[in-house]
This record gives structure tokens, C-alpha cells and sequence, in this order.
């Protein structure tokens, strides 16, 4: 009986020293904090409004990527470069332009005689999707009009994606060299003109010729991540999210063949049934959902303003983790960021209902998280699958997730510290890009690649993007101006 006391008393007295360590750490690592918000821009109307003019401007050219067997519109984007060239003649007069496979644009703007650091890249693209026919009803404005409205609005396709970013590189650029300011390094503008499509003609092109001219960046910015607000759950403050990678992706084909025959005497399958079997085998198997560094560092930037509990968790992963893993991927949008995903997308079979099919498929889309790859994500398939009738065919070959960059590199501290000069002290936490970019292609001559847009989303952005009524007030796009200045200046003269 005191051999059993003794071990209640024990255990009792673990759980409190356990709770003790568990709370000081809470209070040690993150106290609570309060809510924070974006610093007001002190902002010139005229500037603003003449600044929104010129993106409206470059929305009216009708630079869209259709698709790979539909060759771009000659005199859409050439008509695109001469505008740039007239609207920015300050900049075109300090920089050098070359224009690559027929349409992107290449621009270096050379360092002081004798510099020595290495260049860095700030990146963008020229090209749009397009806009479905069945949409075009829905949308407030034309899409290729450009309309500035009365609240500040402008309303077209390529305001956020991405003509919106390129815009202000130029006028940053144009402002800087009306200035006189000459970078103390390199400072390439490289705006694709098919990212829209991979980026296979602009991007890769100027990364090679970037590699056979000896050129090494410090670091590049892109696309692909964002401030958010009123996205990420239980947080009041925007976020400000920079990405150091991007995942990859890959489709494959499970295919199946039978012989066929009448329905009224079926087979134990068909070749739909083990098509369809194969494609819901995968999907019933997701990746483990992993809580890596990357997101544990999201999760300590924003626990501040979560309530004890949630902070408590956070500061204790050391024990809380597997639980922590297992509630954060009941968020479909945040298990996406800790998994290589599994989308069972497509299915084809059959002609008529009472003939047994001698053909199916079903195609299933994997995004591929940096822990994995093309090889590997086929390879798990066919062992889950496991059935010599199944055939698994890799459509299109796929695309490498690409690696992460550092998050105590130079490109990602000058941009963290940008954010907080401009944007004030909002919360800021590295992340991950599930979607393409034209970033992926400068991995090879980048010593590290980033991404991020200084505008504040909210849920109601995020639909605009690819979809109707793409439209941005154009205040953000002004404040994108100051926010571009700041970091050339930081990372390539003095700092503003």
C-alpha cells in the first residue's frame, strides 16, 4: 500500500513539476501580446493617382498566356516595351535592356566602377491569364480596361497578378533614377513574359544566360507569398508571410485495360474499377503531415496574441508535437503547407452504361513538398497501388519542388527589415509557396531565392486572383513604390 502511495504521490508531483516547466516556459518564450497594424503611409494624391494611371496604362495591353501551342501576341507585348520604355525614360536611360526569346525583358542596372558584391534580382512577369468567356458578365469593369474608380479602385486583369509588381519596380526605379542614385551592386529587373506557362521560354532563358555570363546573386525576390489579414485563424494582426520555397508537382496516370464484354455478366473488376480503385488508394493515403522548422517559426511569430492555451502548445512542442501536427492538418490550406499533397483530379471510362469498359484512368496531381520528389512520390504510388494492371504513367514529366532558402540570408534579412520599415512592427514568419513562380528557375544562380509581394490580402483577394474582378486600390500600389525604393536602397546603397 505505501509502495502505491508512494507512486501516486510521484507521479502527482511529475505532473505538477511538468505543468511548472510547461507554464514558465509559456510565460519565458511568449508572453502575451497585443494586436498590431499596418503603419499608415504617408502618401502624395497626385503621385498616387498618376502612379494607378500607368497601371491602368499596362493592364490595356492584353499580354496573355493562352496556352503552349498558341504563340504569344506580337504586338501586344511589343507594344507593352514601348510603353515601359516611354513611360519610365529615366530608368531606361541608367539601365541596360535586353529583350530574351522574343518577349521577356532582361534588365541590369550597372554597380559604381569598382563594386565588388554580388548583383541581386527583383523579379515579376508581363503575361496574364485569361479571362473565360462565361465570366466576363461578372466582372464591374471590362477586364482590359483598365477603370480606376471613384473609391481608388482599378479593376483589371494583371492588377495583383502580376502586372501590379512590375509596375512598381519601374516606378521605384524611375524615382531612384531621377535621383541620381547609383546601386553600389547589380541590380537585375527580370520580367518573364510566359510564367503564366511554366516560364520555360523567359524565366529559364534568362537564368541561363545569367549562368554562362559567370553571374551569381546574392539573392532574388519573386512573387508568392504576401501580408495577410484575416486569414490566418485567431490572429488580429496582418502577417507578413515571405517564402523561402516553392513546391513542386507531378501528375500521374493509372491507367487499366480489359477485355470488355456485356454488364449483365461482369468480372470481379473492370478496368474502370481498377483505374478507379488505384486513384482512390493514394488518395486514402496522404502524406504524414510534418511540423518542420520552417512552420514552427510561423507558429512562434504568431503565438503572441493567441490565447494561453495555443501558447502554451506552441512553447512546449518538445512535447506537444505530434498533437500540434495533428490539429493543424484539419486545416486543408495548412496541411498543404506541411505535406506533399494528393488530389485525385480526373477520371475517364466507359461508352454506355451496359457495356463493361476495356479502358479507364484516373489521373491524380501530387504538389511536392521539398522533402520529397518527382521519383520518390511515383515510386510511393506504385507500391501503395501494388497491381501489375494498373499502369502509372508520369504525364508531363513533372517539376522538382526547389530547396529552401536560408532564412538568415542576406536577401531575406533586407526584406524583413523593409516590412518593418514600411509596414510597421507586424508579425513576420518564413513560409512555403504552393503554387508555381518564375522564382524556381533562378535557384541555380541565386545564393538565395525569396518571395514576396508587399500587399495586405484578405480572404476576399484571394479569389480575385486568376478569377473575376481582379482589382487592387491604387494606394497599395503607390505604397509598393516606397516599399521597392526602401529595399534597393538598403541592400544596394544607402538605406532611405
Amino acid at each position: 500500500m505505501r509502495t502505491v502511495k508512494f507512486l501516486g504521490l510521484a507521479l502527482l508531483l511529475a505532473v505538477v513539476v511538468l505543468g511548472t516547466v510547461m507554464v514558465t516556459r509559456t510565460f519565458m518564450l511568449l508572453p502575451a501580446g497585443e494586436a498590431h497594424s499596418v503603419k499608415n503611409a504617408t502618401l502624395d494624391d497626385a503621385d498616387v493617382r498618376r502612379i494607378g494611371e500607368n497601371l491602368a496604362a499596362a493592364i490595356r495591353y492584353e499580354t496573355i498566356s493562352h496556352d503552349l501551342n498558341t504563340a504569344p501576341d506580337d504586338a501586344a507585348f511589343k507594344g507593352f516595351h514601348k510603353f515601359l520604355e516611354d513611360t519610365y525614360p529615366n530608368a531606361h536611360g541608367v539601365m541596360e535592356r535586353e529583350v530574351v526569346s522574343g518577349y521577356s525583358l532582361m534588365y541590369r542596372w550597372p554597380a559604381v566602377e569598382g563594386a565588388s558584391k554580388k548583383p541581386i534580382a527583383l523579379l515579376a512577369h508581363m503575361d496574364v491569364v485569361p479571362v473565360p468567356e462565361y465570366g466576363l458578365k461578372d466582372w464591374k469593369h471590362p477586364p482590359f480596361d483598365g477603370v480606376i474608380d471613384a473609391d481608388g479602385v482599378l479593376w483589371g486583369r494583371g492588377a495583383l497578378d502580376d502586372k501590379g509588381i512590375l509596375i512598381s519596380l519601374m516606378e521605384a526605379a524611375e524615382r531612384m533614377a531621377t535621383s541620381g542614385f547609383t546601386p553600389d551592386r547589380d541590380i537585375y529587373f527580370l520580367f518573364g513574359h510566359d510564367e503564366e506557362l511554366g516560364g520555360d521560354m523567359g524565366a529559364v532563358k534568362m537564368a541561363e544566360i545569367l549562368k554562362a555570363r559567370g553571374v551569381q546573386l546574392a539573392w532574388a525576390m519573386d512573387e508568392g507569398s504576401a501580408m495577410t489579414d484575416g486569414i490566418v485563424p485567431g490572429i488580429q494582426s496582418p502577417v507578413a508571410l515571405v517564402s523561402l520555397g516553392e513546391k513542386g508537382s507531378v501528375t500521374l496516370k493509372f491507367s487499366a485495360e480489359d477485355e470488355g464484354g456485356h454488364s449483365s455478366v461482369p468480372k470481379e473488376f473492370t478496368a474502370a474499377s481498377l483505374a478507379a480503385k488505384a486513384g482512390a488508394t493514394v488518395m486514402d493515403n496522404p502524406y504524414e503531415p510534418i511540423l518542420d522548422e520552417h512552420l514552427e517559426e510561423f507558429l512562434f511569430a504568431i503565438a503572441p496574441e493567441q490565447p494561453f492555451i495555443n501558447r502554451l502548445m506552441i512553447a512546449n512542442l518538445w512535447l506537444t508535437r505530434p498533437l500540434m501536427e495533428a490539429q493543424l492538418a484539419k486545416s486543408p490550406t495548412v496541411a498543404a503547407f506541411m505535406r506533399t499533397t494528393t488530389a485525385f483530379t480526373m477520371m475517364k471510362s466507359g461508352t454506355k452504361t451496359n457495356i463493361l469498359p476495356q479502358y479507364g484512368e484516373a489521373v491524380v496531381n501530387y504538389r511536392i513538398h521539398p522533402r520529397d520528389t518527382v521519383a520518390s512520390v511515383t515510386e510511393r504510388a506504385r507500391t501503395l497501388v501494388d497491381d501489375e494492371r494498373v499502369k502509372i504513367t508520369n504525364l508531363g514529366g513533372g517539376r522538382e519542388a526547389t530547396s529552401m532558402s536560408d532564412a538568415s540570408g542576406e536577401g531575406y534579412k533586407a526584406i524583413i527589415a523593409t516590412i518593418a520599415d514600411e509596414f510597421g512592427d507586424i508579425p513576420i514568419a518564413p513560409t512555403l509557396t504552393v503554387q508555381g513562380t518564375d522564382a524556381r528557375h533562378y535557384d541555380m544562380v541565386a545564393d538565395g531565392v525569396y518571395r514576396f509581394m508587399p500587399f495586405v490580402f484578405k480572404p476576399e483577394d484571394l479569389k480575385r486572383i486568376h478569377g473575376t474582378n481582379e482589382a487592387v486600390p491604387i494606394a497599395v500600389i503607390a505604397r509598393q513604390v516606397d516599399f521597392f525604393e526602401k529595399l534597393m536602397r538598403r541592400s544596394a546603397g544607402a538605406a532611405p
